[in-house]
């Protein structure tokens, strides 16, 4: 989905919206999926755990040239079930809209060197954002070294090796909104400037 001066389109990678669609028609559409939503939800709350770290594929396949750290939730817990069931729902509800031309499948992230589809997790590093920029090939950092590193060990042991998640325990949280925002924007604390959203509360 790509959002420009207004409008939002429907876009292969790298092309140009061939059918361009207002702000207000997504929020329209997406305010019409509280009922699926709670349906879905079934009278629980809407939660994410954060209990699972890994890093997605490395240069080279090596650890210690890495670029994104992860968090999210177990994938064999109900909130993780939960949460694809719904993000998927939400994600085909907009597809099917023409809002979205990716066709690939949400999955909640996977392990270190599986192929990724859409993964449904929490950044937490990411070397593209690194200040000030190096010049040239962006520069990694060493998941070998975060994760073997004695500062580490009051949060999680020493993994056997570096190809499956970890388990932590960053909390358990809720989700209270459902937002559309625009991609590349920053907001006073970094995040990307909400356009709006459907509140769950």
């Amino acid at each position: 989905m790509t959002l420009d001066d207004g409008t939002l389109g429907s876009s292969s990678s790298g092309s140009a919206p061939t059918t361009l669609k207002t702000l207000q028609e997504a929020l329209t559409l997406l305010f019409s999926l509280k009922p699926r939503i709670e349906e879905l939800l079934s009278g629980s709350r809407f939660c994410v755990p954060l209990n699972r770290m890994n890093i997605m594929k490395p240069d080279g396949g090596d650890p210690d040239n890495a670029h994104v750290l992860w968090l999210g939730p177990s994938q064999d817990s109900e909130d993780a079930r939960r949460l694809e069931r719904i993000g998927e729902m939400v994600n085909r509800t907009f597809r099917e809209a023409g809002f979205i031309s990716d066709r690939r499948p949400l999955k909640v992230q996977s392990y270190l060197f599986g192929a990724f589809a859409i993964g449904l997790h929490c950044t937490v590093l990411n070397t593209i954002y690194r200040k000030p920029r190096p010049r040239g090939p962006r520069q990694p950092f060493s998941y070998r070294a975060l994760v073997m590193s004695p500062a580490a060990r009051p949060f999680f042991p020493a993994p056997a090796n570096f190809r499956d998640p970890i388990e932590v325990d960053f909390g358990t949280w809720n989700v209270e909104e459902i937002q559309l925002c625009r991609m590349g924007s920053y907001g006073r604390d970094g995040e990307y400037v909400s356009c709006g959203g459907l509140s769950l509360l």
